[in-house]
């Protein structure tokens, strides 16, 4: 989906559980799930938005807020971009090997044909 007034693309990200360290997210965009049990939803939902072709300014959003969580001015360089822990400190960097993310628009959460690798899928119609 696309904010009208800011010309951004719009996906947002829904708390699912928590592993031993991270609360992880499921990222939603035009209403499908698109990547499941995520520790760095900023990152997965611009690479998804990237996978699609998409370029340009990227919100995240939550359903609590009536403002935008994070806003990314060039959705492609958040995608190549993750966070690593350094002596129990976070930073971000640039990824180190290139991964193409999930792309399967026909899949929603409750689905068992849901992605789970990091392979591309193809766009199903």
């Amino acid at each position: 989906m696309i904010n009208r007034k800011t010309n951004a693309y719009r996906f947002f990200i829904v708390p699912t559980k928590r592993d031993k360290r991270h609360q992880l997210f499921s990222v939603i965009f035009n209403g499908r799930v698109v990547v499941l049990n995520t520790h760095l939803p900023s990152a997965a939902g611009c690479r998804y938005l990237a996978s699609l072709g998409l370029t340009g300014r990227a919100e995240m959003w939550d359903h609590e807020r009536s403002y935008p969580r994070m806003i990314f001015s060039d959705l492609v360089k958040a995608a190549g971009m993750t966070v690593e822990e350094e002596h129990g400190t976070p930073r971000v960097r640039a990824l180190r090997q290139h991964r193409q993310d999930l792309v399967h628009e026909g899949s929603d959460a409750g689905m068992g044909n849901h992605p789970s690798s990091l392979e591309r899928l193809s766009v199903v119609a």
